[in-house]
């Protein structure tokens, strides 16, 4: 039936003028329908964003313990968390360059065995320094399948999925931060200690190696899934792209290659005709870089693209900075709110009270760690970690599951603006209410909600990008407004570190004005595909 609505289509197209056996991207897209292979490949997708949400999020988990084992001080701790943002943030705009050149796939595939390796590296490092290092080389790989994946899933789909898809994908990534505390649960407390040539092992590193094993696995799975054809096609590739479409078609009827429709892709109207990337020397290889990068950068400067793309990337760093400026200092306020409780069953308190309080602070400061054996046998080191950082942890994310899936449903049902612009706007009211908060139920109810609404607007923007910006210039946008995300998530990490200790209605107003104004620039965005 659905082959038969295809054909119809297709031949009702032709009528209009259309060449019998051509099609432009999107007609030959809706021609191979959507079934085996389009669901399949969601779950890879799925499966990338959960490596890089596992890798975007171990650091809250690895930190208590590796700050006893290599003696870190809370200056030291907060570089190792700056140095894996500031790797994402430099990585942005060069793995988009790429991606725009040299392939979707390709830039996938290299960064992400990159990024397991250095896991894995990483988990051998005995001193702060080299571990800052492989913090930030993680940081600089794993970029590039943050922001490609949401470019490589939509341009496998027709229009009418291309949002769905995306804003479904987004349900791995809260999934990646169910299982990410979970497994630290389980890995962490194991009293593990092996020592071989001076190299001590223990639960903490055995996690972060842990995290490396399934990025690898994900990366060999993805080397049986081609190319975007879209890409192919912007680059003028049509006879490759026809046949990755064919086996698309193959796959999801269960018909032959030779029955899809379509027998010859018209060009993208904007083809990179300078593609010859074979014999180049290494001053060639730059030269091509650099005229990618003007050519792109001057694409993105022409209107109204630039318009769209400063919008996007405006959002996106007021979402990023809501996101994670509340999102790494609930921890700390969850572990006060009841300690104080603890202490003090039959009070209430408020946010600012909690943290001006000097006994306050005192209370909720954790016993000092305890060394197993010797004293010098450092890597004995087991911290007590609150069991309820866990829970809620897990709590906000199992929440914000409903976001991912009440998105992917409305995708289609509502206007491009509503959601974003209805979800950072939910989003800053709640970040306001976190001021009047008086108990932990009450700030793990509230939380709740902001995480939900905050989390469903990242991922539309994703998805709007993709719709928004050509082929040719997509990956580019995608990351540059990863990149201003993350510009953002430092910036909010910044200002509640200086800003806390002066006035902590400050930093909390902050994120909720900044919040709003992003749902208020949500507004400007197109109605329309440009």
């Amino acid at each position: 039936m659905v082959n038969q609505i295809a054909s119809l289509s297709f031949s009702v197209e032709n009528n209009h003028g259309g060449k019998e056996g051509t099609a432009d991207f999107e007609k030959a897209i809706k021609l191979c329908g959507y079934g085996r292979f389009h669901y399949c490949f969601l779950f890879l997708c799925g499966a990338m964003f959960i490596c890089v949400g596992c890798q975007n999020g171990i650091n809250a988990y690895i930190l208590p313990s590796a700050e006893c084992d290599l003696n870190l001080s809370s200056e030291q701790k907060g570089l190792l968390n700056v140095s894996f943002l500031v790797g994402g943030v430099i990585s942005s705009l060069f793995w988009g360059v790429f991606a725009d050149a040299y392939g979707r796939r390709y830039i996938l595939l290299l960064t992400m065995l990159f990024d397991s390796i250095l896991s894995i590296g990483g988990s051998l490092s005995q001193s702060f320094q080299v571990l800052l290092i492989f913090r930030a080389l993680n940081g600089f790989f794993i970029g590039a399948p943050g922001s490609l994946i949401y470019t490589y899933l939509g341009e496998f789909h027709a229009e009418k999925q291309r949002v769905k898809s995306i804003c479904y994908v987004g349900f791995f990534w809260t999934l990646s931060w169910l299982i990410l505390p979970g497994l630290a649960w389980i890995i962490i407390p194991l009293p593990i200690s092996l020592q071989f040539n001076g190299i001590l092992y223990n639960s903490w590193r055995l996690f972060l190696a842990m995290i490396g094993i399934p990025t690898l696995m994900v990366t060999l799975v993805a080397t049986r899934y081609p190319e975007s054809p879209k890409f192919l096609i912007s680059q003028g590739k049509t006879e490759e792209a026809l046949a990755i479409l064919r086996k698309i078609f193959a796959i999801n009827t269960g018909q032959h290659e030779d029955e899809y429709p379509v027998k010859i892709l018209l060009p993208d109207d904007t083809v990179n005709t300078s593609n010859n990337k074979t014999a180049l020397s290494g001053s060639g290889i730059l030269t091509e870089l650099l005229k990618n990068i003007w050519q792109q950068m001057r694409s993105l400067a022409s209107p109204p693209l630039l318009q769209y793309a400063l919008l996007t990337w405006a959002i996106y760093f007021t979402n990023m900075f809501g996101y994670y400026g509340l999102g790494l200092w609930l921890p700390e306020l969850f572990n006060r709110f009841e300690n104080y409780h603890n202490q003090y069953p039959n009070r209430t308190v408020s946010v600012c009270r909690l943290m001006h309080e000097t006994d306050l602070q005192r209370i909720a400061t954790p016993p000092p760690n305890i060394l197993v054996e010797s004293p010098t046998a450092m890597s004995n080191c087991s911290p007590n970690m609150d069991k309820m950082v866990f829970i809620n942890s897990l709590t906000i994310n199992a929440f914000c599951l409903l976001g991912n899936i009440a998105s992917g449903y409305l995708a289609n049902r509502v206007g491009r603006r509503t959601m974003p612009v209805t979800t950072m706007l939910l989003a800053g009211a709640f970040g306001f209410g976190i001021y009047f908060v008086r108990s932990s139920l009450q700030i793990l109810i509230v939380t709740c909600l902001f995480s939900l609404t905050i989390v469903t607007a990242n991922f539309v923007m994703g998805s709007i990008v993709v719709d928004i910006f050509p082929t040719r210039v997509g990956a580019v946008a995608m990351c540059m407004m990863t990149c201003f995300g993350r510009i953002g998530a430092i910036a909010s990490n910044l200002a509640f570190g200086m800003l806390l200790d002066i006035s902590c209605e400050v930093p909390i107003f902050l994120v909720g004005g900044l919040v709003i104004l992003g749902g208020l620039l949500a507004l400007m965005l197109p109605r329309k595909k440009s």
